[in-house]
């Protein structure tokens, strides 16, 4: 049996619209022009159309036509921060401001469903503060699975979780799968506020990240905040 035509139709066009021949807001082909150029139904033509909106390419105005939503689907982004506050010297320090293992009530429930725990399910929570010549731009706190983490260490063991993770479980968190989300906030929470020595009007850039290990397994979950002053992020998307 061979393929349906509304999906070969609707094929041809997905590769139309990834090829680059369109922009976004370009108006797309009526109907009528499909009906023509496929010799299919309408009903085949719009049954091909509209399972490209429902996927978020185009998008439909009543009276106004169908137009592109989103081209080039799949380019190549590489996204970086300001490299200055990145790298390591004498003007970089990262303080341990505590470590601690909550138990019963003092377990969060939005960390452990975050984890991906059962009910029960015990982390860590390292907290961190980073400074650049002595000026507090970043605090961090990290949840991480309590197997993960070493109970009878001194904090300062933990200035870099990563290096460790690596060094005791064979864990390259950079090299693993992640979802980070990046937001403004204004006002931080007063703990934030304190440790970045921010005033209650001035925003910060509030970021969370969860990695995930090959397995499934979730290894950390990060509530990372940054001083609005000390963030940079430059995007740069290939040519296609």
């Amino acid at each position: 049996m061979g393929t349906p035509k509304y999906i070969q139709i609707e094929n041809a066009l997905r590769s139309e619209i990834e090829s680059g021949r369109f922009e976004s807001g370009d108006l797309f082909y009526s109907n009528a022009e499909l009906i023509d150029r496929f010799g299919a139904s309408s009903i085949t033509v719009i049954h091909a159309v509209n399972d490209l909106v429902n996927e978020g390419m185009l998008v439909r105005y009543q009276g106004k036509g169908t137009f592109v939503f989103r081209s080039r689907l799949y380019r190549p982004v590489r996204i970086s921060e300001n490299g200055r506050f990145l790298e390591g010297g004498e003007k970089n320090e990262t303080r341990v401001l505590g470590i601690s293992f909550p138990e019963g009530d003092g377990l969060n429930p939005e960390v452990v469903s975050r984890l991906g725990l059962s009910g029960k399910g015990r982390y860590a929570v390292i907290e961190r503060v980073r400074l650049f010549d002595g000026v507090p731009y970043q605090h961090q706190v990290s949840y991480i699975p309590r197997r993960f983490i070493k109970q009878d260490v001194d904090p300062s063991y933990y200035e870099s979780v990563y290096r460790r993770l690596r060094e005791d479980h064979g864990l390259f968190l950079s090299r693993e799968a992640s979802h980070e989300v990046t937001r403004i906030v204004m006002p931080a929470d007063g703990e934030v506020r304190s440790a970045l020595s921010l005033a209650e009007a001035e925003p910060c850039v509030r970021k969370e990240r969860c990695t995930t290990l090959p397995d499934g397994t979730v290894a950390e979950y990060v509530v990372m905040h940054r001083r609005w002053d000390y963030f940079e992020q430059t995007i740069d998307e290939s040519a296609h």
